[in-house]
């Protein structure tokens, strides 16, 4: 029986290891290494992700193109690290992995920071309301010697999230504030 457990946990852990690998033995073969930089760098990844490639192909003995990628990389991540993409990563919550060159990061990562602020604030406004309607469910079934305390939780709650809309306005503010001085820049400079 145990045998059959601890083979049960090889195939498993394999098959979550193969999962993880960027490509597999046919794309290796058959990409394009120029446009799979350029894919990666557009996604914001890394220039060392070249380095996943070059460990899911080397287990079918299959080289990368690394000067591609890195060409097709360069291209992509100067289309990703504008301003503008910078508040819609934001926004959507996604990591920020610091790949913008030295010329464009600290464009791309103020935006960023504003736009996670703003994604930050509406998650913590968000989470408090669920709270808040969890505790107002739970208080019909409060009891009579509970009420008082359920009442006050509920009461707190309702505060948190006032303020917690306050940080939501704030944020969306400073975001028009900074969209606005952006659409200013690049009129400017053109």
């Amino acid at each position: 029986m145990r045998i059959w457990i601890f083979a049960g946990i090889g195939l498993a852990v394999t098959f979550a290891l193969s999962s993880c690998a960027t490509l597999n033995e046919e794309q290796c073969q058959v990409t394009d290494w120029r446009t799979l930089g350029q894919t990666d760098g557009g996604q914001g990844r890394p220039q060392s992700y070249v380095a996943e490639h070059q460990s899911a192909c080397s287990r079918f003995g299959i080289p990368v193109d690394s000067v591609a990628w890195t060409s097709g990389w360069q291209e992509g991540i100067k289309i990703y690290c504008t301003p503008n993409n910078g508040i819609t990563v934001g926004q959507a919550g996604r990591t920020n992995f610091n790949a913008c060159p030295a010329d464009q990061a600290a464009g791309f990562n103020e935006a960023y920071n504003v736009g996670k602020s703003v994604y930050d604030a509406r998650a913590e406004r968000d989470k408090l309301q669920r709270e808040l309607n969890t505790l107002i469910t739970e208080l019909s079934d409060t009891k009579p010697e509970d009420l008082a305390k359920k009442q006050t939780e509920i009461e707190l709650k309702r505060s948190a999230l006032i303020q917690s809309q306050f940080r939501v306005s704030s944020a969306e503010n400073a975001l028009n504030l900074f969209q606005t001085r952006l659409a200013q820049q690049q009129t400017q400079a053109q």
